[in-house]
């Protein structure tokens, strides 16, 4: 698979709950900073999708876009779902993918879309 299709290939199986299959799309020393946290290494970056990220939905792509050199992929969308406590969860997100020549993730930063109000308080 070419690196949008696993980028695309990521979101079906996030939302399907395949942890396996999206903790082995991370090299061993791959970073993931999403927030105000990074995950460093593949088994924090499993500990964290498989035991701390408790919100469930669907992912909604906008778009996925290939960059220059062929290896960093940018995806766009919105994530529609709910909190561990069913709390209704909707936010825009962007996330850089950046590959290695082995088609595994090396480091992938998420910035999430807050609403306005977030920036007033």
């Amino acid at each position: 698979m070419n690196c949008v299709a696993l980028v695309r290939e990521y979101y079906r199986r996030i939302d399907a709950c395949d942890i396996d299959w999206v903790t082995r799309l991370f090299d061993a020393r791959a970073a993931y900073s999403r927030a105000d946290a990074t995950y460093i290494g593949r088994n924090a970056i499993a500990l964290f999708f498989g035991e701390q990220r408790k919100i469930r939905g669907r992912h909604q792509i906008e778009r996925v876009i290939m960059g220059t050199l062929g290896n960093v992929v940018t995806a766009v969308g919105r994530f529609h779902g709910v909190g561990h406590q069913g709390d209704r969860r909707d936010v825009g997100f962007v996330d850089i993918w950046t590959f290695n020549t082995s088609g595994l993730v090396t480091r992938r930063q998420t910035y999430l879309a807050r609403g306005n109000e977030y920036v007033r308080e």
